[in-house]
């Protein structure tokens, strides 16, 4: 059992330093500490919640008009923001539990989850009727003469609704929230880490697996992109909406600090605003509609198209340079989860597959020539090496390996090629030359090793985890023989021999 620091709730300044290390951690306990985090901050909103109108509201009987709040009032913007903080936390808290639900393993129940499921409902009505009321405000000088006039006899309207609504999210609250929040803070706070007696102990970090849940959006992404045909595609929109909700969600605590993650979280927010201001414009035009007032219908309308049509320049016709953002966040949480023992040693996990030949997918990449020397020695032996790239750049480095192929210590330093050329001669009984082409595929690069001195070719990929399974690519597979990862023949050190030229 792996427990928490502390047997009581995480605090906020706890969180505050976990939460930057999750990546690293073992995906059980990354996912939890975003889940904290997001719960921490719901509680906090929670806590904080005193909505100005509700005595008020709350003994008004239900044929009395209600007292229409005055948005200046600093009380009413300050239950208006900390109702968005709350909604913002509660939205990001669901879409955290569902996204990571196998990494949770049951941690959260049915119970649980239809509670905050209802407490999101409960505050739709005031963050729909907030919104609604500021977009009015914020535009209503741009509405023809008559939408505008139309548009003030919808304000009043608006302004009744949220004063009852008010009311409703502090009982939402007592109702749903209150009862299961020190619950939810338990559960999310111990978790069961299994390992296989045997093998060192390599926990799945959490960055793999949240590199795998955004992986997974990318294609569902494209293809709802491909749905939306035209300003009516209001189901696939939403689609697009929830997922790029759900994609901030995983991504905002590493937004910040990881470059890739933030660019890409930064495009998804933008599209959930354009899709958001549409299914506004949309809201606002129905209740119009509804409320009989038609100019203002006729207008809204019109800026839903021009949001929509927003939407379409920068997603539908832009969709490869979207996903390309996708790939680069997949690609970064992926280096995030290189895996070390318990000690935080290095380790290599790896697959290594004999090849027919190379791939024409592999031979369009331009090489780098490895050259590679083994140190005498036989508990340990050093190797070195020098990869000379394709631009003519050089770099030099030691390193040392040890265990089972399957997962190896793996100790690596860069050196001078000073000291390089100093201890290259020693390596003479023990070498290897072959020219790498690397393929970058999804979130793994795969390595087509072409060794220079024989018909061999060897495929290689490294992984995050010994759970970590991927499928062969398309262009690879065909002249893919056999898995040779135990192998010891296709070893480096074993095919490794004395060059008739010594360099």
């Amino acid at each position: 059992m792996t427990t928490m620091p502390d047997e009581g709730h995480l605090t906020a300044a706890d969180l505050r330093r976990l939460v930057p290390e999750a990546l690293r951690r073992p995906a059980q306990e990354g996912a939890r500490l975003v889940a904290l985090h997001w719960l921490e901050q719901l509680s906090d909103a929670r806590a904080r919640w005193q909505p100005s109108g509700r005595r008020v509201a709350e003994t008004l009987e239900p044929r009395d008009a209600a007292p229409v709040p005055d948005a200046a009032d600093p009380a009413n913007r300050t239950e208006a923001e900390t109702l968005h903080r709350a909604r913002v936390a509660l939205r990001r808290l669901r879409a955290v539990l569902r996204e990571h639900a196998r990494a949770l393993d049951g941690a959260v129940d049915r119970r649980t989850l239809r509670a905050l499921r209802a407490l999101g409902r409960a505050t739709n009505a005031v963050r729909d009727a907030d919104v609604q009321r500021s977009w009015l405000d914020a535009e209503m000088e741009q509405l023809p003469a008559d939408a505008r006039n139309e548009a003030v006899h919808l304000r009043a309207i608006l302004d009744q609704r949220a004063s009852r609504s008010s009311a409703a999210v502090t009982r939402a609250f007592e109702r749903h929230f209150d009862p299961i929040s020190d619950r939810l803070y338990a559960r999310l706070s111990t978790y069961l880490l299994l390992h296989r007696v045997g093998l060192p102990s390599t926990p799945t970090p959490f960055a793999r697996h949240l590199a795998t849940r955004v992986e997974r959006a990318s294609a569902r992404l494209r293809r709802d992109l491909a749905s939306v045909t035209g300003v009516h595609s209001r189901e696939a929109m939403h689609r697009v909406r929830i997922r790029l909700k759900r994609q901030r969600a995983m991504l905002a605590p590493f937004a910040k600090s990881r470059p890739a993650l933030g660019a890409w979280y930064d495009l998804a927010t933008r599209g959930q605003d354009l899709l958001g201001a549409v299914r506004d414009a949309d809201l606002l035009a129905e209740l119009a509609l509804t409320s009989k007032l038609p100019a203002l219908h006729r207008a809204l309308g019109d800026v839903a198209l021009g949001h929509y049509e927003a939407f379409t320049l920068d997603w539908c016709r832009r969709v490869d340079l979207v996903l390309t953002s996708v790939e680069r966040a997949v690609v970064e949480l992926r280096r995030d989860s290189a895996p070390v023992t318990d000690a935080g040693v290095p380790l290599e996990i790896e697959r290594k597959y004999l090849l027919t030949r190379v791939p024409p997918a592999a031979a369009a990449v331009p090489p780098t020539l490895i050259e590679q020397g083994w140190l005498p020695g036989n508990a340990l032996r050093e190797r070195l090496r020098r990869s000379t790239h394709p631009d003519g750049t050089v770099t030099c480095w030691r390193n040392v390996k040890l265990g089972p192929a399957q997962a190896r210590v793996e100790i690596d330093e860069g050196t001078s090629r000073e000291l390089f050329d100093a201890m290259w001669p020693l390596t003479a009984a023990a070498r290897v030359r072959k020219q790498r082409h690397v393929v970058r595929d999804a979130a793994y690069a795969w390595e087509i090793d072409v060794f220079l001195d024989r018909d061999l070719v060897l495929a290689e990929v490294e992984l995050s985890g010994l759970d970590d399974r991927p499928s062969l690519p398309d262009w690879l597979a065909p002249y893919v023989v056999r898995d040779v990862t135990g192998e010891p023949a296709y070893f480096n050190a074993v095919l490794a021999h004395a060059e008739r030229t010594p360099r």
